[in-house]
């Protein structure tokens, strides 16, 4: 199928764009979610401090936003509440120990690849 002359095939489609913010001092760690993103067909997009989203976090730009809440999860669901009320509509999650009354808040990262359709399984499990 041709659009406006152009062949219209997953390789031409834009890349689902994801906003990673990820404090852990870990790299090793950080690159390990980024790339079970990357294999859930995400292009990641990291931000490793959350006082940094609300110039990368406009509307529509991403169509997932994942924080990692495991350092400081009052931080983590703050800013998750602060991004819903704009009303963005983008698929958000927050990895964390605490706050699971909220439908956007997972307990570990295979819980987040289930979420997301990832079929890569994380072998670490999130601590408070």
């Amino acid at each position: 199928m041709q659009v406006d002359g152009k062949q219209n095939n997953p390789i031409n489609s834009p890349q689902r764009k994801a906003l990673m913010v990820d404090e852990d001092k870990d790299r090793y760690r950080r690159k390990e979610r980024n790339d079970a993103l990357k294999q859930a067909g995400f292009k990641v997009y990291p931000v490793l401090r959350m006082q940094d989203v609300c110039a990368r976090c406009k509307p529509g730009a991403f169509e997932l936003i994942v924080i990692n809440g495991t350092q400081n999860p009052g931080s983590a669901l703050e800013l998750a509440e602060q991004i819903k009320a704009n009303g963005s509509g983008q698929k958000l999650f927050v990895v964390a120990s605490e706050g699971h009354d909220r439908d956007y808040v997972v307990s570990n990262w295979e819980e987040l690849n289930r979420r997301i359709g990832g079929d890569r399984q994380s072998n670490e499990t999130v601590a408070a």
